[in-house]
């Protein structure tokens, strides 16, 4: 299906929508927001966005136990209005004190590793927060040490899937499926934590980078993958069949429940 112009009353092609693009296409997002309060179910909730960022999270994470980076929100620069008053620049002395170097930098609503830069200095993070800070709103992170790293895959606030990752930038990070008893027992926290996440967010189907720190312990790297890397060509098979079965049968749930997007329905909706 391809979509034009869109003429009001346009009520929804589907009563439940898989929404899987809109996250890079301005038109889409709103397209998507407009038919969720038409009536349509869109998996993920496509004003899931506008709620949660990936500084709000650790909130989230503070309130289930989960542990994470230090992360640090940094003042943007604004040229068009004078906020002086209320925004000062950033104390970096005490950024550096907090976090160390090196450190990551990335937007607070970044996707796919787009302005995500491994930081090795103060004058570096200076540069880059000078060159990104009037257009992103930016967040500094402490480097975490680790083992191992994953993905869990979950699916309806129920089902997970837990795949080693090894994480690099621009479609170049691996999947595997990891050895029996791999994890430890990292593995029942890991799918607990997950689930537990999943239910907070109101994620149908989300991915949570995890990692295995160097003293042994799971820690959260990133919980807001709304819109989870699954091409069949970079899978294993196992876990490409796996997310599609799990996939396929949340949309079949969600239209026989008549479900609709929980930010916009009544308290005690159906949603995740």
């Amino acid at each position: 299906m391809r979509v034009r112009d869109v003429h009001h009353p346009a009520p929804p092609p589907f009563r439940v929508i898989v929404d899987r693009v809109s996250f890079c296409d301005p038109f889409l997002r709103q397209l998507m927001r407009y038919w969720s309060r038409a009536g349509a179910y869109v998996l993920n909730d496509p004003f899931f966005t506008l709620v949660h960022d990936k500084f709000s999270e650790c909130l989230v994470y503070d309130e289930l136990g989960i542990r994470h980076p230090k992360t640090v929100l940094l003042p943007g620069r604004n040229s068009a209005e004078d906020v002086s008053e209320m925004v000062a620049p950033p104390d970096w002395a005490g950024i550096e004190q907090a976090l160390g170097f090196p450190c990551i930098l990335k937007p607070v609503d970044g996707y796919a590793w787009q302005d995500v830069f491994r930081v090795t200095d103060l004058a570096t993070l200076q540069a880059l927060h000078q060159s990104l800070g009037q257009r992103r709103t930016l967040i500094a992170q402490a480097l975490v040490s680790w083992t191992a790293y994953y993905r869990a895959f979950c699916v309806a606030t129920r089902d997970v899937l837990i795949v080693r990752w090894l994480p690099r930038p621009f479609d170049q990070g691996e999947y595997s499926m990891p050895a029996p008893g791999e994890l430890g027992s990292a593995e029942d926290s890991i799918r607990q934590k997950t689930l537990e996440l999943n239910a907070a967010f109101g994620l149908d189907f989300n991915a949570v980078e995890w990692c295995i720190s160097t003293d042994g312990e799971p820690m959260v790297i990133d919980a807001l993958n709304d819109v989870p890397d699954v091409r069949k060509e970079r899978l294993p098979a196992v876990a490409w069949d796996w997310i599609v079965q799990h996939l396929a049968g949340c949309m079949r749930e969600r239209l026989a429940e008549g479900a609709k997007n929980r930010i916009l329905s009544d308290p005690g909706a159906r949603a995740g």
